[in-house]
């Protein structure tokens, strides 16, 4: 096998680029769908080869001759089909210890299928049945009732790995077949050898065994009784009993299934089910069949002494398999039965906090608050086989239930020595909080590897996981580095971080290798503590612009020192550790927004390309234009997405507040903000405008938009100003006015008003849309000195006051200088003088000293306060008082008797030198974020 690897890596490194591509998308199709086409996408040669050899082993030889030569490459088909062997090169030592690895997993699995190919189907149909109850046993995942071998082989080897080997030794001795354990044995003689430990039910659990000598008795019986139905009979039999259990038992076993199994399935079937109602079940259906002697003779034999039946020493063994899994199942859902519906809902919600099975995206559905008591049986048996007895205890444990863990008992004295509750229960949250901390340092550490690394990174994951006989990750919740790392947790526990040093060293990334051994020798679990960040903890930057090209978006670079920062220009945060700098442009939507619709999300902050050109990141929080107050479970809404040529990958953010997202250890691309598109938010806008130059009337165009500086960037740029004189109606320059200072709703209808009864609207309706440029012109024939333009709800809903202004602006004639004059030379005139008084302005200023030009803009923090007080009406300062209230120390009987003056003093009284940061954090949380912008503004030419 090893020969295999190493003679197609040398004969496919001849192909070039797109025909590697064209032969990767033609093996995908021949490969049964068991490997992800993103997988064979996003791999170079040697990735991709070390999957062909997985999936097809001896035979990826001949399935590439097959390709070559649909792809008209008949040369390297005939070089490739008379080439035994490779040319002897020298391989480093790091590639030769990669092709062993791949080339053992893919030798186990063509082994094992073709021990599983010898079979025939009524073999195949015992030995599944063999396997469900050995992973049972073991703690291993149940897998599909399926009996296609390829598919068993290949979900044995990514559960158990290596161990698959000794997992199916195991099954084959229950089958009394020596003579294939000897097989395996002597093929397999190469490979690492494990003794397992057999699992067994403990027998000192009188309450289990009762039970499944009942179970074992019921299965006899009726496999007696069923035998005596003829054929026919005993489909209608499996019919009636479909039907049944399609109409009236929630099950994880389709209904079709009873219709596709002969009587011992069917019977192992109804017991798993159902139970010991199995009998009465059977009687009733038998009776509905007319076949009443032998319902009668079930019924009688039912309410004898159990007695134990002669069967052959192989059948008996699978009967007592089948008994005790039946048992186990029925045991728990009994005990599930004494909670109460508030008590089940905190069952489930513990059972997800400490033991989250797999990845909780693939199994949330069936814990959530409509699944039943039988629901989440099934999912435990699914998932944890025979642990889930001791995982239910656990759990009753933290529950404070001590009589059902009493119930559960692994004997009847209960001899175990039990925790305390409380003991028990701090027990889990530290077993939690330490998962936590290794997944921390895990993430940190794959933090540093690109999107192309990462796929490199999960394929050699999986030959690992095989060596060390360890589960697999399934490769449908990976695709971000947190869904990974939180699989990786999940299965692995505390050897992820032995399992990922070993990856990185098959990687020749020995840097993070070191770096994980430093953070994994850290003894202390790391307690980050979530503190919420407001506005005035972040230092605000102005970014350096470069736009060398008119056509090109421009490019912001910053750089900063530690600590903490935000860019005056997009809003973008970031903390870093130490010297950094990044640059970003600012990104279109369009043309991604149908991909992101497919996966049900849509923007939710601007896309931009980031780049860091020196330095790290240690976390960025994106800005987004989303109201998040009426969100439910605002972290599963959001996410993040990253763009490149490989294509989109959706990560989990850590954190949500209401103007940002949070990235902890980030990767940067193309990246933006995205949420699920299950509803039309309410978000913050722009409010864009630009007027038509040289003209004696006003013609406005004004935007309503989303707060996208990327959208704002593309209608700037149908405004500029082009030498073309043909598209001189497109000369209009712009007036910038503030944004509306609440959030929009989406999708609803917005109307522009103005106070001129003259001036024309269109259209008279607008409606809030994420990818249209929606604007409205205004065209006023003589406008006066000034016009005032209203936004409104053209439909008010119920309780929201008509006409309400949702933003209002006044429109100056200095706003528009050169329109709205009696001829346009006038306004030449008019600019002209603006010009020259403005350069006599500049020339004073540069005669005024330093120290008189500081007089002049610096003002005291009460003077500023006073100031921006000053801009409140009567009921927003009531509002003012009443949000101090919150923050305690003035005492509420004087806020409400202080005027502006008194309350700015009391202000300083009580917070001192955070009084500044203060009113901010106020104004806030009442929308005035023209207020804080104010205050930071004055409060940085203070500073000067």
């Amino acid at each position: 096998m090893e020969s295999l690897i190493e003679l197609l890596l040398e004969t496919l490194a001849d192909l070039s680029h797109s025909e590697f591509k064209d032969l990767i998308q033609l093996l995908w199709e021949k490969a049964d769908s068991l490997i992800p086409w993103r997988l064979f996408e996003m791999s170079d040669l040697q990735d991709a080869v070390f999957l062909m050899v997985q999936t097809f082993g001896q035979q990826s030889v001949e399935k590439i001759i097959e390709v070559l030569t649909e792809m008209k490459m008949t040369d390297l088909a005939q070089r490739l089909r008379g080439s035994s062997e490779p040319k002897k090169k020298h391989l480093d030592e790091h590639l030769s210890a990669l092709i062993h690895k791949v080339a053992t997993m893919a030798a186990v699995k063509e082994l094992l299928l073709e021990t599983l190919e010898s079979f025939s189907y009524s073999d195949l149909k015992e030995f599944i049945w063999f396997l469900q109850f050995t992973r049972f046993q073991k703690g291993l995942p149940q897998i599909p009732l399926r009996k296609i071998r390829k598919h068993i082989v290949h979900v044995m080897v990514n559960t158990c790995g290596q161990q698959s080997m000794e997992v199916i030794k195991e099954v084959f001795m229950d089958m009394n077949r020596s003579d294939l354990v000897q097989r395996l044995s002597e093929s397999s003689s190469a490979l690492k050898t494990v003794k397992t430990e057999k699992h067994c039910v403990d027998k000192s659990w009188p309450a289990l065994m009762q039970k499944v000598e009942t179970m074992e008795s019921v299965i006899e019986l009726l496999l007696e009784t069923l035998a005596a139905l003829n054929d026919l009979k005993f489909e209608n039999f499996k019919l009636v009993l479909s039907e049944i259990h399609h109409q009236k038992h929630s099950s994880d076993i389709p209904w079709i299934w009873f219709m596709l199994k002969d009587l011992q399935d069917t019977v192992f079937l109804m017991v798993h089910t159902y139970g010991q109602k199995s009998v009465e079940m059977t009687v009733e259906r038998l009776k509905e069949l007319k076949e009443t002697d032998l319902a009668q003779r079930l019924s009688d034999c039912s309410t004898e002494t159990k007695k134990k039946h002669s069967v052959d020493e192989r059948r008996s063994a699978l009967i007592h398999k089948m008994a005790t899994i039946a048992a186990v199942k029925h045991l728990l859902l009994e005990t599930l039965n004494d909670l109460s519906d508030e008590e089940l809902k905190k069952f489930k919600r513990l059972l997800q906090i400490f033991f989250p099975l797999g990845t909780l995206s693939y199994i949330s559905w069936r814990l959530s608050p409509s699944s039943n008591r039988a629901d989440v049986v099934n999912l435990m048996m699914d998932e944890l086989g025979q642990q889930s007895v001791e995982v239910t205890r656990e759990v009753f444990m933290y529950m404070n239930r001590t009589d059902l863990v009493q119930k559960l008992s692994e004997s009847s004295s209960a001899s175990r020595e039990k925790h305390a509750v409380d003991e028990h229960g701090a027990a889990l949250l530290k077993r939690k909080a330490a998962m936590d901390s290794v997944g921390e340092i895990v993430l940190e550490t794959l933090s540093c590897l690109t999107q192309r690394d990462l796929q490199k990174f999960r394929l050699l994951l999986q030959l690992t996981c095989f060596k060390k006989e360890l589960p697999q990750m399934e490769r449908e919740y990976t695709e971000t580095k947190h869904k990974l790392v939180d699989q990786m947790v999940d299965k692995l526990g505390h050897q992820s971080v032995e399992v990922t040093m070993e990856v990185l060293t098959d990687m020749n990334r020995t840097d993070l290798v070191l770096r994980l051994s430093e953070l994994s020798k850290e003894q202390e679990p790391k307690r980050r503590l979530k503190l919420e960040q407001d506005s005035s903890d972040w230092t605000k930057l102005e970014p350096e612009v470069n736009s060398t090209d008119a056509d090109e978006a421009p490019t912001y670079s910053l750089q900063s020192a530690a600590g903490h920062f935000e860019c005056r220009v997009s809003g973008l945060r970031w903390v870093c550790k130490g010297k950094t700098s990044f640059q970003y442009q600012f990104r279109s939507w369009e043309g991604h927004m149908e991909r992101m619709e497919s996966r049900q999300y849509m923007p939710a902050g601007p896309l931009m390309d980031v780049t860091v050109t020196a330095g790290k990141l240690n976390e960025v929080h994106l800005p987004h234009w989303i109201c998040i107050d009426d969100i439910p479970d605002i972290l599963d809404m959001f996410a993040v997405v990253h763009i490149d040529d490989c294509g989109d990958v959706v990560e989990k953010v850590s954190e949500v507040t209401p103007t940002h997202v949070k990235l902890t250890e980030p990767n940067f691309s193309t990246i933006g903000d995205i949420i699920r598109s299950i509803f039309s938010p309410k978000i913050s806008c722009y409010m864009l405008m630009y007027y038509k130059p040289n003209t004696s009337f006003l013609k406005l165009h004004v935007y309503l938009i989303r707060q996208d500086p990327a959208l704002e960037q593309e209608i700037a740029e149908k405004y500029r100003e082009k030498n073309d004189e043909t598209k001189s109606d497109l000369k209009f320059k712009k007036i910038i006015k503030h944004p509306p200072d609440q959030y929009l709703q989406t999708e609803r209808l917005f109307s522009l008003k103005a106070d001129d009864t003259s001036a024309k609207i269109q259209p008279e309706e607008l409606t809030l849309r994420y990818n249209k440029q929606n604007f409205y012109e205004v065209y006023v024939k003589n406008p006066g000195s000034e016009l005032i333009l209203t936004l409104v709800h053209t439909h008010p809903a119920d309780g929201e006051p008509a006409d309400e202004p949702l933003w209002k602006c006044e429109i100056r004639a200095d706003d528009h200088p050169e329109s709205g004059q009696a001829e346009a030379a006038g306004s030449s005139v008019g600019a002209a003088a603006v010009s020259s008084l403005s350069a006599e302005e500049n020339t004073v200023d540069k005669h005024l000293s330093a120290q008189m030009q500081k007089a002049l803009t610096v003002q005291s923090d009460k003077e500023r306060l006073l100031e921006m007080l000053e801009h409140l009406e009567k009921e927003e300062l009531e509002k003012f008082k009443w949000l101090l209230v919150e923050l305690k120390p003035i005492p509420k009987s004087k806020l409400e008797e202080a005027n502006i003056c008194n309350l700015v003093d009391l202000m300083f009284g009580a917070y001192t030198q955070h009084t500044v940061e203060v009113t901010k954090k106020v104004f806030r949380k009442m929308n005035r974020n023209d207020l804080v912008k104010k205050l930071s503004d004055t409060s940085s030419r203070s500073k000067d």
